[in-house]
């Protein structure tokens, strides 16, 4: 029987097999990803309350790339999404959209948070 890998045992390994890094690198990577994630969720609000469709292109754009290299591929392809239309400059919810994103990364912070301490803890 094959074994059943969590969301983040699955990010995990895939980071050690793309790029070899340390088990530490991981973990500071992720933690760093989900601080400068909620900025820039922050930073698409204020670009939205402005009007500011460059601004929205500019942090979609690195909200995407980051989470992609993660492997957090939910948070990049609603990134991805944000990005396309504004590029567009087409009628889209952009409000509901950003909050999606919200909480799509608050469920995978919260997630993370909970496989942390537990992996952490066997491969220290």
């Amino acid at each position: 029987m094959q074994k059943e890998f969590s969301y983040y045992d699955q990010c995990f390994i895939e980071m050690r097999e793309m790029f070899n890094l340390p088990d530490d690198v991981f973990f500071e990577l992720n933690d760093a990803f989900f601080e400068i994630a909620s900025e820039q969720i922050e930073l698409l609000r204020v670009a939205l309350l402005q009007k500011n469709m460059e601004q929205i292109i500019l942090h979609s754009h690195t909200l995407k790339g980051s989470a992609a290299s993660l492997r957090h591929l939910s948070i990049s392809k609603a990134s991805a999404e944000i990005e396309h239309y504004a590029k567009l400059k087409g009628s889209f919810d952009y409000a509901t959209a950003i909050y999606k994103l919200s909480e799509t990364l608050a469920l995978l912070r919260s997630q993370y948070m909970n496989w942390k301490p537990h992996h952490q803890s066997t491969t220290s």
